[in-house]
């Protein structure tokens, strides 16, 4: 079986409850992808590009496949279209999601497992607090260069210096 994690993961740093959705998927199936929402602007609702969020999950889940996943807004059919030719070539696909996910969206042929949620974690939280921060004096440019920095330097054992 493969498991498919599908999520913008526009966060400054992956939260327990996107921890626990890997961590279960990964626990249950051959092989994980997480097919990562794309969005074509920088804002204050998407302040990482794909590249940053790609760098942060394989910071935890090195072992995790990441595929770009383009955004479709308005057509849940040709979204669910562009999920189902990303897993076509996977091996029993199923699709896990948590609480607030793409699930009331998704029209396709795979099945789904729902994850419980871990009350109190949320990447919407997250990024509403990104942005009472900008309010406050720091933009959420200066979050997403900070972010970025300290990515650039955190070090984990076995990486090279």
């Amino acid at each position: 079986m493969t498991g498919i994690i599908i999520g913008r993961f526009q966060v400054p740093y992956l939260h327990l409850g996107h921890i626990y959705l890997i961590s279960t998927a990964l626990r249950e199936c051959e092989a994980v992808y997480i097919l990562l929402g794309c969005q074509m602007k920088i804002d204050e609702r998407n302040p990482f590009t794909l590249e940053q969020r790609r760098k942060m999950i394989h910071r935890i889940f090195p072992q995790v496949q990441i595929r770009a996943l383009d955004d479709h807004p308005g057509d849940d059919k040709g979204w669910s279209d562009e999920v189902d030719d990303n897993c076509k070539f996977l091996h029993n696909p199923i699709l896990y999601h948590s609480r607030d996910s793409f699930q009331s969206h998704y029209k396709g042929r795979i099945p789904t497992k729902e994850i419980p949620e871990i009350p109190g974690y949320s990447g919407t939280q997250l990024r509403k607090n990104e942005q009472e921060d900008s309010r406050n004096g720091v933009g959420f440019e200066e979050i997403r260069t900070t972010h970025q920095e300290s990515q650039e330097k955190q070090r984990f054992p076995g990486e090279e210096l």
